[in-house]
């Protein structure tokens, strides 16, 4: 099972994100993003196991989506996921 990090530019949207997904039906966790995965520096992200494309999908219709999405490889190494 893949983990998925979703960044997010501050806690607050962060926190947003995390609370929409869970509400329906995606658990969801408050990270702080990887060092380099954010261009802020500092950024927040949120991860997730399963159901990428569909989270992806709600984020948008919410406008809450406004980082990228990065995939978890095998190696620890994050790469920005192709959805």
């Amino acid at each position: 099972m893949s983990q998925y990090l979703i960044t997010c530019r501050s806690l607050t949207s962060a926190q947003k994100t995390a609370q929409l997904l869970e509400r329906n039906g995606i658990s969801a966790l408050v990270i702080k993003a990887p060092q380099g995965l954010s261009s802020a520096g500092c950024g927040y992200a949120v991860s997730i196991y399963r159901n990428v494309s569909y989270a992806v999908s709600l984020l948008k219709s919410a406008r809450l989506l406004n980082g990228r999405v990065f995939e978890k490889q095998a190696n620890g190494a994050y790469r920005e996921a192709e959805l």
